[in-house]
């Protein structure tokens, strides 16, 4: 990798000022939101800020999408838009997220066009974490909070701006007219020294959870059937708040919308493992219209395809433990307590 130092304000400049690009990252809001908003005078203090309450899943896999016209008049198909992108401030929870979703979304039976239309037209600028919320759990799970992997570029902040790894060429493309500098002994052991107390926080925040897994180690969690499950689905109030906001959640829902007299459009929307509504199929009397018509058994699936089924299936644990589902949760539902419960 090439290594560069810049100072914030140019780095700032150096995004803004990108041609034909759409720059997205977070931005301070009450959440941390993600917004196209990478501008001359935009502070990047939100990079040194938790990470943000969304996660940038949404810019590969949209909420909900057109998946093409039919009918009288209507095009045959919808075309994905391929625009380039730079995604600034993708966290290493985040990266592996992304790399969760590569192996579902294209490494299966079918490749999935519009995500990887957009998944090849995004530059990845990710960010060292240097402040955790209280939900952030990485280090549970195999993670850490800096990425060494899986970016075109990352930053590490350090005084006064930012050391830079470029691992790509499309990452060394954004830099060729930038003429950085490379980063001084001082400002790499700053790097170094960061992201070991970042690293030593994290496990602290989460050192009363007695456990830890990885995608080769899971957790021994019990059937769906299990009574435990009963436990925590008495606090959960079936609002899908947890896999709407995963960022490795990927169940989709399709529909067909009404255009005209006689043409149509399919929808491609997100849907949730927790809803009563979740596979639920077409019959009459005495027969099994859901397959989970219990709370428990669905929030018992979301959890175990978390952890059990997604290592079996596609060789990763489904949670990268960013802790977003804890924060969204109306029911107060942490599922390190979750894991750490049934785990017994």
């Amino acid at each position: 990798m090439t290594t560069y130092y810049a100072p914030e304000g140019r780095l700032a400049k150096l995004l803004s000022g990108l041609e034909g690009v759409r720059v997205f990252g977070p931005v301070a809001t009450d959440k941390l939101a993600w917004v196209d908003s990478v501008q001359d005078d935009t502070s990047l203090e939100p990079l040194r800020q938790p990470r943000a309450a969304q996660s940038p899943k949404g810019f590969f896999l949209p909420a909900a999408e057109s998946m093409g016209r039919y009918g009288k008049g209507a095009a045959v198909a919808t075309g994905t838009e391929t625009a380039q992108m730079v995604l600034v401030g993708v966290r290493a929870c985040e990266l592996r997220a992304r790399n969760y979703l590569d192996k579902v979304m294209l490494e299966g039976d079918f490749d999935d066009p519009p995500y990887r239309g957009r998944r090849d037209s995004a530059v990845i600028v990710s960010c060292d974490c240097v402040d955790c919320a209280e939900s952030c759990f990485c280090t549970l799970l195999g993670g850490r909070p800096f990425a060494t992997e899986g970016f075109d570029i990352n930053l590490s902040p350090v005084r006064d701006g930012f050391v830079l790894e470029v691992a790509t060429e499309k990452g060394q493309k954004l830099l060729d007219s930038a003429e950085l500098p490379g980063p001084s002994p001082a400002q790499l052991a700053q790097r170094d020294k960061t992201r070991q107390e970042m690293t030593d926080r994290v496990v602290q925040l989460n050192a009363g959870f007695g456990f830890s897994a990885d995608d080769t180690r899971q957790p021994g969690l019990p059937e769906g059937d299990d009574a435990g499950w009963q436990d925590f689905a008495a606090d959960c109030v079936e609002c899908a708040a947890c896999t709407n906001i995963c960022p490795t959640c990927y169940c989709f829902y399709l529909y067909d919308q009404v255009l005209g007299p006689e043409a149509f459009e399919r929808i491609r929307t997100w849907d949730s493992c927790l809803l009563s509504s979740y596979h639920r199929m077409a019959g009459g009397v005495h027969m099994k219209l859901t397959p989970r018509p219990q709370l428990s058994s669905r929030l018992a699936n979301r959890v175990l395809h978390k952890f059990t089924y997604s290592p079996q299936q596609v060789a990763l644990l489904g949670c990268v433990g960013c802790g977003r589902c804890i924060d969204a949760c109306l029911g107060a539902i942490d599922i390190r307590e979750v894991i750490q419960q049934l785990g017994k």
